[in-house]
């Protein structure tokens, strides 16, 4: 079986948009806003944790100039999406950050407006509880 390869580690140079030393800004050609980038780290990676410190700051500088760069366009409010894990529905296994203008993410109705359940008391108890017993776990 051919292994198909990965669109991300290999870009063609009219593709990028800006670039520094770990990684690379680019367009979306599946996003969900025609104006949507992509900040990719140049090596193939496929989780946070394998991102060194200089990947994470280069794509952080590159997430904010796809910002500075969609102010221009006129867009007024982004979305910075990351993708980790086999549940999330992404489709390139390539770890990359999404950096989506004016797009509303949630429950959102038929009408356009946003629903979403607010916790009671006795959740926010549960769940505070549920995160401080995993903190603890964390080998920090």
């Amino acid at each position: 079986e051919k292994k198909r390869l990965c669109p991300f580690d290999t870009p063609k140079a009219s593709d990028i948009i800006a670039q520094n030393e770990t990684a690379y800004l680019t367009y979306s050609i599946a996003g969900y806003h025609p104006d949507q980038l992509l900040a990719i780290p140049k090596r193939h990676l496929t989780r946070l944790e394998e991102m060194t410190e200089a990947e994470v700051k280069d794509c952080e500088k590159l997430q904010k100039l796809g910002w500075e760069l969609l102010k221009q366009l006129g867009h007024g409010g982004v979305n910075f999406l990351l993708r980790e894990g086999d549940s999330t529905g992404k489709t390139i296994p390539h770890l990359h950050y999404n950096i989506m203008p004016d797009t509303r993410l949630g429950d959102i109705s038929v009408r356009g407006e946003e629903h979403r359940e607010v916790m009671n008391d006795t959740e926010i108890a549960a769940t505070v509880m549920r995160l401080r017993e995993a903190f603890a776990r964390l080998p920090v």
